[in-house]
């Protein structure tokens, strides 16, 4: 769904609103969430919220027969993937492919769009399989395979940012 189909959904904006903000999109190539901002007043917190809405929808599964690209890793440094839960797998089709949590993937979009400034797709892992990429492509010393299940996902990122 749409951004635009979404606010339209929550009662943010109308139709009308919709079709307008569409208009000064294809003069100006500035975002939707952008323009709504600006032309309507929506919050950049509502906007965020739908725009994480709607990554979460396309997000796939992680599948880690699909294999990481050890060039993909340079995006990002150890402290910022810890930090915002993000495993950069590959680059497809212009696109970079990432890894995440559910519970972290609020965080890793702000990161991504914020700091990247990539189209990102996201594969949604399991906190475990998440931790595990983590050490694996990110690893900090005195960390292990047994420290997720001893500490939760939640207490290592705290403790890694």
């Amino acid at each position: 769904m749409r951004i635009g189909e979404m606010l339209v959904r929550m009662g943010v904006l109308n139709q009308v609103q919709v079709e307008e903000i569409l208009e000064e999109q294809g003069s100006t190539n500035q975002s939707f969430g952008t323009l709504a901002e600006r032309m309507f007043g929506i919050s950049p917190d509502t906007i965020e919220r739908v725009w994480v809405e709607q990554m979460q929808d396309r997000a796939t599964l992680f599948d880690a027969q699909r294999g990481i690209d050890d060039s993909a890793r340079e995006l990002v440094i150890r402290r910022q993937a810890w930090q915002f839960g993000i495993v950069p797998l590959r680059m497809d089709d212009g696109y970079l492919v990432a890894a995440t949590s559910r519970k972290q993937l609020p965080r890793a979009v702000r990161f991504a769009t914020r700091v990247l400034g990539l189209a990102v797709q996201f594969e949604i892992a399991d906190d475990e399989s998440l931790a595990a990429l983590l050490m694996h492509q990110y690893p900090i010393r005195g960390m292990d395979k047994s420290v997720p299940a001893e500490n939760g996902l939640s207490e290592l990122f705290r403790k890694a940012a």
